[in-house]
């Protein structure tokens, strides 16, 4: 008698039973993600106006990363902390998906002083906490919460580029001087491939926050991410906002606890920013409408001002090209605009990505990039709106 033993083939059922579990518990995550989405939709909270209204313009602009090396710095993000500090990120390297990228930070105290940028995440130490293989890293977002923490959504790329990414969240108790390691988020079927963020977080009735963000596979789909205060990590849900394959990159703007409009890049060559609205707190939306807006893929980002009207920032141009960075303002809802203001232009160079918050003292702050190496950071109040809206020109057709 021999010590081998011949390996008996598993009958047929036993294979077919084996795949089913396997393939449930690949799905469990984002079926459970699902279900967690039904109860998602709690209202949204509008930003609190400020008591008195500023009289006199203000208008002010610098760059964040004036001595950079990177040959790239794109997709910025900022947030207001409860003590008035302001937060950026972004993400800098060789180029997009290149293995060099890093995640960046800088801050901006009562000193009115942006500190110099710091690495805060690369791939290798992504890596190492994750324990799976980063090729890159990409597009940033900030959190803040009610107990002052700082929360940062990023993706981390395992193959290709934006289509093999998946979304990661890290939290900060110390105004981002330390981080926690970062968690994958369970979104999707295919291992959370894909799922990007990219606009400004809405924070909801009862905490948490809904993040528009989009996937890139098989096409390019608009989806809310709604994050829940308990455990964000393991609360994460995704609901879709359109299934059209041109929509993407949602920025969404509040106007009532029920009701919101969101504003969508195109690239299916309708040349124009889309529209589409929800009533019911954003369990649901209006199919896309096409708006005034001019768009042919980059993004846009918009806010409502304190007065209620809304605020877009585009990329005026009828083709690819971002040679400008132009702001619009709609008194009627989204129905009609007019440019107010043009924060940058100048052939051949590239203004993109804008990013808008509205702080506590009702004034915007806003991030883009800048000849794809800087981040440009712009302040200004309602009442520099009111007086470039006085000498801007007619409606946008």
């Amino acid at each position: 008698m021999t010590g081998v033993h011949e390996a008996r083939r598993m009958p047929a059922a036993g294979r077919f039973a084996l795949a089913v579990a396997a393939f449930a518990l690949v799905l469990a995550p984002w079926w459970m993600a699902r279900e967690e989405a039904g109860g998602s939709f709690p209202g949204f909270v509008l930003p609190t106006a400020p008591p008195v209204p500023e009289s006199e313009p203000y208008f002010a602009t610098t760059e964040i990363n004036p001595e950079s090396p990177e040959r790239k710095a794109h997709s910025a993000t900022l947030a207001e902390l409860s003590d008035g500090t302001l937060v950026a990120a972004w993400y800098a390297g060789s180029g997009e998906g290149a293995r060099d990228v890093t995640i960046q930070m800088a801050t901006r105290g009562s000193d009115g002083l942006w500190s110099p940028p710091r690495k805060i995440f690369d791939r290798e130490s992504v890596a190492r906490s994750m324990r799976r293989f980063v090729l890159s890293l990409g597009n940033p977002l900030l959190l803040t919460d009610e107990q002052g923490r700082l929360g940062l959504l990023f993706v981390s790329i395992a193959a290709g580029k934006w289509s093999g990414s998946s979304m990661n969240l890290s939290w900060s108790a110390d105004q981002g001087a330390t981080w926690s390691a970062p968690e994958k988020l369970h979104l999707n079927p295919l291992a959370n491939l894909s799922a990007l963020p990219r606009n400004p977080p809405v924070a909801l009735v009862g905490g948490g926050w809904g993040v528009p963000v989009y996937e890139e596979f098989f096409g390019r789909f608009p989806e809310m991410l709604w994050i829940r205060p308990q455990n964000p990590a393991d609360t994460a849900a995704i609901s879709r906002m359109d299934d059209g394959m041109s929509v993407f990159q949602p920025s969404v703007v509040p106007l009532s606890a029920d009701e919101a409009t969101a504003f969508y890049r195109d690239d299916s060559g309708a040349n124009c920013v889309f529209l589409a609205r929800s009533t019911d707190r954003g369990r649901t939306w209006s199919h896309r409408q096409p708006s005034p807006l001019p768009n042919v893929d980059s993004g846009v980002c918009a806010l409502r001002l304190p007065d209620g009207r809304l605020l877009c920032a585009v990329n005026e141009s009828s083709d690819r090209s971002r040679e400008n960075l132009r702001l619009a303002l709609s008194e009627d809802g989204g129905a009609t605009w007019r440019y107010v203001a043009t924060l940058a232009e100048e052939a051949g160079q590239t203004f993109a990505y804008p990013y808008m918050i509205l702080s506590r003292d009702g004034r915007v702050r806003m991030l883009y990039s800048a000849r794809d190496t800087r981040i440009v950071y712009a302040e200004f109040n309602t009442a520099w709106i009111d007086a470039q809206a006085a000498a801007a020109g007619g409606e946008i057709r």
